[in-house]
């Protein structure tokens, strides 16, 4: 296929029982159990009051303001599917409003994370998924294309493959390559019992916080 003209089928990596358990994880530990190099930029954050969300990346890589190819991905999305789009980082023309929302809502989408801006916005927290972005704008896109779809993308700079897990939540995105996203549940469920076990010590006055000083030695600090 010609470069900027490639549109591939959907893949699908992970389980739905896979899923479901990391909805019962905060981003914030799941990309702290990755060494925090799999989180999306920080200017991509949420637009809706329940931002959780989990599901496979459907990747679109369009040039900046321009959505042609994401209307043809709304039509191949499945249930289950976060549409994830390189819209270039732009933020003058906005990609996704309500009819692109409402549209993905139809096709049982669960949410959408665009390198770019919004409009709508006083709709989009209205509706039944959760849209990531990194602005607001009236300014509405063309549709003459290039552009493809479920190929490997870049977004808020972090590589984004057809398949992976794309988890969001108010903290922002965190994208967990598919073929760790069974092998790292047991790092995340232990990692959370841990915290829980840290804040019940916090409420009961029995944290044991001896380890700052003695961390602050070992890199050469006097106390």
């Amino acid at each position: 296929m010609k470069l900027g003209y490639r549109i591939y089928p959907s893949k699908r990596y992970v389980s739905q029982e896979i899923i479901n358990a990391y909805h019962e994880i905060p981003t914030s530990i799941v990309s702290d159990c990755m060494e925090r190099l799999f989180a999306m930029d920080s200017k991509i954050r949420p637009f809706h009051p329940k931002p959780r969300m989990v599901g496979h990346a459907l990747t679109i890589h369009c040039p900046p303001g321009d959505n042609l190819v994401l209307q043809k991905a709304i039509e191949m999305a499945e249930p289950g599917d976060v549409l994830v789009m390189n819209a270039g980082g732009n933020t003058t023309q906005a990609p996704v409003g309500e009819i692109v929302v409402s549209n993905c809502i139809r096709k049982g989408a669960v949410g959408l994370v665009i390198d770019g801006p919004i409009r709508d916005s006083d709709v989009l927290p209205t509706l039944s998924i959760p849209v990531f972005a990194k602005g607001v704008t009236h300014r509405g896109c063309y549709k003459d294309g290039p552009g493809e779809l479920n190929v490997t993308i870049a977004c808020g700079g972090v590589v984004v493959r057809p398949g992976d897990l794309i988890i969001g939540d108010s903290d922002g995105i965190v994208v967990v390559p598919y073929e760790e996203a069974e092998g790292l549940l047991p790092k995340l469920f232990k990692k959370a019992e841990l915290e829980e076990r840290v804040l019940e010590q916090i409420r009961n006055k029995t944290i044991d916080r001896t380890w700052v000083d003695q961390e602050l030695r070992d890199k050469g600090f006097r106390l």
